[in-house]
Parts: structure tokens; C-alpha cells; sequence
């Protein structure tokens, strides 16, 4: 065996020694970093967990590969996550699309073969350069991060025939690495593959996870893998299965994951939820939460709702934007003298939380984020942001409150070099009205502003004449005549932040006015309009004015 793989004293790994040289490299003051191909299952799990003894920032990375067993991708979620590696991506390599493996097509998963039979050559679960893929993958992010050191939990004494687990396929890929790289082939960096478990027996591997302290109970090593009650559960016959419970025994442990031949213990926390058992805190807004993520959990399962499953992070940015709306809908409704109900708004903000829900969810399943780190990131933000009410400022009023907030705001920016504009962070998406509301509260908080209403007023005025000084060249340019249209429109809608307006809902109610009123006409005249003179359409555009003007807006 080549004693790269386990070397104790390989350079530029522990932590205060030189870092890796080369573009992109961190500081001396930073831990080394690495990337860890991380499966979900035993090994991964543990050689993720030896990046970290070893002193590196580990960077998580799994492989969304056509896999039949999805589940793996939850399992190398909830590992990355609990061994605290520094991020955690999950890449789309569609293998399934060249087939040759009973991990990616219908073919059936070996089960119940004895040890040599295991090692008999290559296995129909082998998928067909897998490795060489995603350790190519995970070079490119290594070179990107300013990394040199790449983990795989690839072992040779147990492995199932796969030639991209033996030692002389690392050597290669090292080799390949130092001239397929510009950090190799330019500034003569060495890239190295650690495969810490190379030489350890299963029952070793198990043994280290113990001295390591990884807990082994949401790893999944199974090749057939299914899901009960929301539970995922190991086959216990297929090779991987086997070779593990071989391990646990040889180690004299037991083996806390769930298989089907066996007991069942409790489902890990971070798994889904029963809905017949739901969390219970004696809090109603957690405990309906909880019951609410753990419905999330069951229409993302395996066998979930297909539509759910169908569902990515970008998909459900639509859904995001139209339940929003609805909500506010319903919110205006509400302030229309009982045209709305309370249960309307609970109706829609609850589409709107699921929405969030499900977003959080489908963004953990793929190594993004998860509704936790939301969480504690606008929590963050919240507490950062009012140290009136978490600190000792004192603030005499909303309008000082909301410029100490955006005078944190652009620190934060600059502090990460991102757009430090008093304007900055105003979504583009936003209604056109409702956005220049917000750029205007910006402007003014940032000190440019008038002294009082008279002045917005003014301006307003101001742009009204030079639309009819426009429109009064004998051929108009449209663009100018749409520009000056639109500055109107935008000094009108800043005027309404100087009267305390918003804008947005005042062109709302004044939409609805109109529309009551036209409609009231049709009523009385009768259709089409265009066979009554303008005279008589004012006259009952008037009368439609006076019976409608005690209707709510």
C-alpha cells in the first residue's frame, strides 16, 4: 500500500503549519482546507470526521448521480451537518443516463452473498467511473477554495471489487491533478487524496468512529435502502449491508441503524417526523410548526407527493412570489369594513409558511441550507440590527431606529464587498410603486430629502410641467414623453412617503374606486358606451361618483 494515504506527518495539513502555496490559497491564520466526497454512509461519515481531527476546514460534497436510493442524499445531509463541515454542496451528475449499475437502473442488488463471494470480482453495484467523476469534481472546488487535500472514504480491504477504491488509482489521480490544474501545472501545487480508511477492516472503521466520537445511527450504507413511516431502513442482505453488520459484530458493537430483518429502534431526530407523533412543547405556535415541517418531511419522503418531489429551491421561487401576493390580498381585504375574514389571512400566510417550509426542506435534502440556518441567520440579523433593543443604544423614535438600520445594513455590505448604495437591497421584482415607496424611505433616511411636504409637493408640480411641455412639441419624442411620464409617477409616489402614504395601497384603493364606479355606470346607461356622447358618459360617471361614495375602498 502507498504510505501517502497514511502518512501522520503530510505537509501543509495541520494546523499553524504553511498553507498549501497557489492562487487562492488561505491565510496563515486560517485552518487548511479540504474537500470530503461525503456518500451519507459509514465511511464517508468517519473520514469527514478525520479531515476535522486532522485540522482541516472541511468542505462537504455529494453527488445527486440518478442514485434509485434517494435517501442517501438526506443521510450525507444530516452527516455533513452533525460533523460541522464548513459547507455542504450537493452536484448534479446525471450517471444514471449511461447506465451498468444496479445503483442507477432496474437491475436487482445482490443480497445474501458470504465474503468471497463479495470480493469475486467487480460487482453490478459498481457504477462505472463514479469515482473518477466525483473526485474530478471535487478537484475543481478544491482548486477554486484554495485546497490541496481531498478525502475519500474509499477502503481496499473490504471493498466489493471496485477498482477506482485501490490505492493505485489515487496515486493516478494525484499525478493527473498536478497537470490538469492551473494551481498544478502554473504555481506547483501538489494536490493530495487522503483515503485514511485504506487499510482499516470494517471492524476498524467502526472502531475509529468511536474514538473519533461520530455518531453512526444517521449514516446509510445500504444499496437498496427503503423508507417505512417515514424511517428509512437498510435491507441488511445486500453487500454493503452485510460487510457492516460483519464490522459491528467483529467490533462488538451493535449497530444502531434500523435494518429489515430486525428491530426497529427509534427513528433518529433529525429524520422525518410521524404525524400520529407529533413534537409536543406545550407552546401552540411551535407544536402547529412542528407538525406543519413534519408534514413537509412526509411530501418530500421518497414516496411523497410527486409533485413535492418534483420541487427545487428555484422552482419554488414562483410560488413564493404568488402566495405572498394572496396574503396580502387577503390582508387589504380585511381592511375593507368586513369584506375579509381573519380566516382568509390564516388561510393564505399558511400557504405562504408552506411555501417557505417546503423551500427549507427541498434546500437541506440538496446540501444548501436548511429553515434552522434561516433562522438563526434573520435572528442574527435582528439582534445585530436593533442594539436598542439588544444593546445599550438609546433612540428617540422610529424614523432615528430605522437610520441606525440602514447605517448597519451598509456595513454589513461593505464588510462583505457587496453593493454599499444607501439604495442598496431594494428587490428589482418589487411593483414598480411599492419599490419607489422604498426607495424613497432609503433616500431620506440617507439625508437627501426635503424639509417638509411643500417641497415634494413642488417637485411634483415640477415634473407635471415638464410632461406638458413635452407633450406640446408638435411631434412629441415618445421616449421622452415615456420618461417624463414616469419621473410624474415617481414624484408622486415619494410624495405619499412625505404624506405618510404608501403609495402602493393608495393606487390600490384607487383602482378599486375607479372600477366600482365604471361598472356602476355601465349599470345605468347600459352598453356599449361608445353609442353615448362623452357629455352624457361624465354625467354618469358623476352619479356613479355619488352612489358609490359611501362604499369602502
Amino acid at each position: 500500500m502507498s504510505s501517502f494515504h497514511q502518512d501522520p506527518d503530510w505537509p501543509g495539513s495541520p494546523p499553524g503549519s504553511d498553507p498549501p502555496a497557489g492562487p487562492g490559497a488561505p491565510r496563515s491564520a486560517e485552518l487548511p482546507r479540504a474537500v470530503c466526497l461525503v456518500s451519507g454512509g459509514m465511511d464517508s461519515a468517519v473520514t469527514l470526521a478525520e479531515a476535522r481531527a486532522r485540522g482541516f476546514e472541511v468542505h462537504a460534497l455529494s453527488f445527486d448521480y440518478g442514485q434509485r436510493a434517494r435517501v442517501e442524499l438526506e443521510a450525507a445531509v444530516e452527516v455533513a451537518r452533525s460533523l460541522g463541515a464548513r459547507d455542504h454542496r450537493v452536484v448534479k451528475v446525471d450517471l444514471s443516463a449511461l447506465g451498468g449499475s444496479a445503483l442507477t437502473e432496474d437491475i436487482d442488488v445482490p443480497r445474501g452473498r458470504d465474503s468471497d463471494e463479495i470480493s469475486a470480482g467487480v460487482s453490478v453495484t459498481y457504477v462505472p467511473a463514479r469515482n473518477t467523476v466525483f473526485l474530478s469534481v471535487a478537484l475543481g472546488w478544491a482548486e477554486t477554495l484554495g485546497a490541496r487535500d481531498l478525502f475519500l472514504g474509499v477502503n481496499a480491504v473490504d471493498y466489493s471489487g471496485y477498482p477506482d477504491c485501490r490505492p493505485e488509482f489515487l496515486e493516478a489521480f494525484e499525478s493527473l491533478a498536478a497537470i490538469a490544474t492551473a494551481a498544478g501545472a502554473e504555481a506547483g501545487a501538489r494536490f493530495r487524496v487522503h483515503a485514511p480508511l485504506q487499510e482499516l477492516s470494517k471492524a476498524g472503521i467502526v472502531k475509529r468512529a468511536g474514538e473519533l466520537g461520530v455518531d453512526l445511527a444517521g449514516t446509510l450504507s445500504c444499496y437498496d435502502p427503503l423508507v417505512r413511516d417515514g424511517m428509512r431502513l437498510s435491507c441488511g442482505a445486500c453487500d454493503a449491508c452485510r460487510l457492516r453488520r460483519k464490522g459491528f459484530r467483529e467490533a462488538g458493537l451493535e449497530d444502531p441503524i434500523a435494518y429489515l430483518d430486525g428491530d426497529v429502534p427509534p427513528a433518529p431526530k433529525s429524520g422525518p417526523r410521524p404525524l400520529d407523533e407529533p413534537v409536543r412543547t406545550g407552546d401552540d405556535d411551535l407544536d402547529g410548526l412542528a407538525r406543519l415541517l413534519a408534514i413537509v418531511d412526509r411530501l418530500r419522503a421518497p414516496d411523497g407527493c410527486p409533485w413535492d418531489l418534483e420541487q427545487t429551491v428555484e422552482s419554488m421561487a414562483s410560488s413564493l412570489v404568488e402566495e405572498a401576493f394572496e396574503a396580502v390580498e387577503a390582508i387589504e381585504r380585511l381592511a375593507e369594513c368586513e369584506r375579509g375574514e381573519d380566516s382568509d389571512v390564516v388561510e393564505e400566510l399558511g400557504d405562504l409558511l408552506m411555501v417557505i417550509c417546503l423551500t427549507g426542506k427541498i434546500a437541506s435534502q440538496s446540501g444548501r441550507f436548511d429553515l434552522g440556518t434561516v433562522a438563526r441567520a434573520v435572528g442574527d440579523k435582528l439582534v445585530r440590527r436593533h442594539p436598542h433593543v439588544f444593546g445599550d443604544v438609546e433612540v428617540d423614535g422610529s424614523e432615528v431606529a430605522i437610520r441606525n438600520w440602514e447605517k448597519i445594513k451598509q456595513e454589513e455590505r461593505r464588510a462583505r464587498k457587496a453593493d454599499a448604495s444607501a439604495l442598496a437591497g431594494v428587490p428589482v421584482a418589487l411593483p414598480a410603486l411599492q419599490r419607489a415607496d422604498r426607495l424613497a424611505a432609503k433616500s431620506i433616511s440617507a439625508g437627501f430629502r426635503w424639509s417638509d411636504v411643500a417641497g415634494a409637493f413642488a417637485k411634483l408640480r415640477e415634473e407635471v410641467q415638464e410632461l406638458e411641455e413635452v407633450l406640446a412639441d408638435e411631434a412629441p419624442d415618445p421616449g421622452r414623453v415615456e420618461s417624463e411620464l414616469g419621473d410624474v409617477l415617481l414624484a408622486a409616489a415619494f410624495l405619499g412617503r412625505y404624506l405618510k402614504i404608501d403609495p402602493e395601497s393608495a393606487a390600490k384603493r384607487a383602482l378599486r374606486r375607479y372600477e366600482r364606479r365604471f361598472r356602476s355606470m355601465e349599470e345605468e346607461i347600459g352598453v356599449p358606451l361608445s353609442e353615448h356622447s362623452l357629455d352624457e358618459l361624465i354625467a354618469a360617471w358623476k352619479r356613479a361618483k355619488v352612489r358609490t361614495e359611501t362604499v369602502h375602498d
